[in-house]
Protein backbone atom coordinates (compact mmCIF):
# COMPACT_ATOMS: atom_id res chain seq x y z
CA UNK A 1 0.00 0.00 0.00
CA UNK A 2 1.29 3.49 -1.02
CA UNK A 3 1.26 5.98 1.72
CA UNK A 4 0.13 9.63 1.05
CA UNK A 5 3.06 12.38 0.90
CA UNK A 6 2.74 16.15 1.42
CA UNK A 7 2.98 17.00 -2.25
CA UNK A 8 -0.35 14.79 -3.60
CA UNK A 9 -2.94 17.12 -2.87
CA UNK A 10 -6.51 16.90 -4.49
CA UNK A 11 -8.30 19.61 -3.80
CA UNK A 12 -11.33 21.78 -6.21
CA UNK A 13 -11.48 25.52 -7.47
CA UNK A 14 -13.57 27.68 -8.16
CA UNK A 15 -14.30 26.17 -11.88
CA UNK A 16 -15.23 22.96 -10.32
CA UNK A 17 -18.29 24.98 -8.65
CA UNK A 18 -19.61 26.03 -12.00
CA UNK A 19 -22.22 23.47 -12.13
CA UNK A 20 -23.14 23.79 -8.53
CA UNK A 21 -26.22 25.02 -6.98
CA UNK A 22 -25.13 27.24 -4.17
CA UNK A 23 -25.32 26.52 -1.03
CA UNK A 24 -24.43 23.16 -2.31
CA UNK A 25 -27.03 20.28 -1.98
CA UNK A 26 -25.62 18.03 -4.08
CA UNK A 27 -23.58 15.27 -2.41
CA UNK A 28 -19.72 13.98 -3.54
CA UNK A 29 -20.11 11.92 -5.92
CA UNK A 30 -16.88 10.13 -8.18
CA UNK A 31 -15.63 8.21 -10.18
CA UNK A 32 -12.63 5.79 -9.16
CA UNK A 33 -10.55 2.72 -10.02
CA UNK A 34 -12.30 -0.50 -8.18
CA UNK A 35 -10.48 -3.70 -8.41
CA UNK A 36 -8.96 -2.40 -11.86
CA UNK A 37 -12.11 -1.18 -13.19
CA UNK A 38 -13.26 2.13 -13.61
CA UNK A 39 -16.78 2.23 -11.31
CA UNK A 40 -18.97 5.45 -11.66
CA UNK A 41 -21.63 6.99 -9.58
CA UNK A 42 -19.40 6.23 -6.00
CA UNK A 43 -20.78 8.20 -3.00
CA UNK A 44 -18.50 9.37 -0.57
CA UNK A 45 -20.55 9.48 2.54
CA UNK A 46 -18.61 10.46 5.90
CA UNK A 47 -22.22 9.92 8.00
CA UNK A 48 -21.78 6.04 6.40
CA UNK A 49 -19.79 3.55 9.27
CA UNK A 50 -18.84 1.04 6.41
CA UNK A 51 -17.97 1.17 2.62
CA UNK A 52 -20.44 -0.33 0.79
CA UNK A 53 -20.68 -2.39 -2.89
CA UNK A 54 -23.94 -3.39 -4.69
CA UNK A 55 -23.77 -7.01 -5.52
CA UNK A 56 -24.65 -5.94 -9.20
CA UNK A 57 -21.61 -4.07 -9.46
CA UNK A 58 -19.65 -6.79 -8.52
CA UNK A 59 -21.01 -9.01 -10.95
CA UNK A 60 -20.59 -6.49 -13.55
CA UNK A 61 -16.87 -6.32 -12.68
CA UNK A 62 -16.91 -10.05 -13.37
CA UNK A 63 -15.94 -10.99 -9.44
CA UNK A 64 -16.83 -14.14 -8.74
CA UNK A 65 -19.59 -14.82 -5.81
CA UNK A 66 -17.42 -16.43 -4.09
CA UNK A 67 -15.11 -14.02 -3.86
CA UNK A 68 -17.42 -12.77 -1.24
CA UNK A 69 -17.31 -13.66 2.59
CA UNK A 70 -20.41 -14.71 3.59
CA UNK A 71 -21.43 -12.45 6.77
CA UNK A 72 -24.41 -10.81 7.24
CA UNK A 73 -24.79 -8.16 8.78
CA UNK A 74 -27.69 -5.61 9.41
CA UNK A 75 -27.15 -2.39 8.63
CA UNK A 76 -29.68 0.68 9.70
CA UNK A 77 -29.84 3.50 7.20
CA UNK A 78 -30.95 6.92 7.24
CA UNK A 79 -34.43 6.70 7.77
CA UNK A 80 -33.77 3.31 10.42
CA UNK A 81 -34.83 0.70 7.86
CA UNK A 82 -32.35 -2.26 8.33
CA UNK A 83 -31.28 -4.41 5.66
CA UNK A 84 -28.91 -7.35 6.21
CA UNK A 85 -25.91 -7.76 3.84
CA UNK A 86 -24.79 -10.45 1.72
CA UNK A 87 -21.62 -10.72 2.97
CA UNK A 88 -17.93 -8.55 2.79
CA UNK A 89 -15.48 -8.61 -0.01
CA UNK A 90 -11.88 -7.07 0.53
CA UNK A 91 -10.86 -5.00 -3.16
CA UNK A 92 -8.28 -2.22 -3.91
CA UNK A 93 -9.03 1.12 -4.76
CA UNK A 94 -7.15 3.18 -6.68
CA UNK A 95 -6.71 7.26 -6.37
CA UNK A 96 -4.25 9.53 -8.02
CA UNK A 97 -1.46 7.25 -7.46
CA UNK A 98 -2.85 6.05 -3.70
CA UNK A 99 -3.44 2.54 -3.77
CA UNK A 100 -5.60 1.43 -0.72
CA UNK A 101 -7.68 -2.11 0.35
CA UNK A 102 -10.94 -1.62 1.73
CA UNK A 103 -13.63 -3.79 2.82
CA UNK A 104 -16.90 -3.55 1.67
CA UNK A 105 -20.29 -5.14 2.86
CA UNK A 106 -21.96 -6.30 -0.03
CA UNK A 107 -25.82 -5.50 -0.30
CA UNK A 108 -28.32 -6.82 -3.14
CA UNK A 109 -30.74 -4.03 -3.39
CA UNK A 110 -31.54 -1.47 -5.33
CA UNK A 111 -29.68 1.58 -4.91
CA UNK A 112 -28.82 5.30 -7.13
CA UNK A 113 -24.83 4.47 -6.28
CA UNK A 114 -22.68 1.57 -7.25
CA UNK A 115 -20.65 2.11 -4.41
CA UNK A 116 -20.49 4.17 -1.32
CA UNK A 117 -17.39 4.74 0.50
CA UNK A 118 -17.76 5.96 4.03
CA UNK A 119 -15.82 6.88 7.27
CA UNK A 120 -13.45 3.58 6.70
CA UNK A 121 -11.96 5.02 3.33
CA UNK A 122 -12.11 8.65 4.33
CA UNK A 123 -10.04 8.03 7.03
CA UNK A 124 -7.84 5.74 5.14
CA UNK A 125 -7.20 8.59 2.55
CA UNK A 126 -6.61 11.25 5.55
CA UNK A 127 -9.38 13.20 3.29
CA UNK A 128 -12.20 16.14 4.60
CA UNK A 129 -14.46 15.61 2.64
Amino acid sequence: MTTLTSDKVITFDSDDRDSIQDPPRDGLVITLYIANYFVRRILVDNGSSVNIIQLETLKRMNIPQMEITSKSTVLVGFSGEAKNTVGEITLPVYVEGVNSIQRFCVMDSLSCYNTILGRPWIHDMKAIP
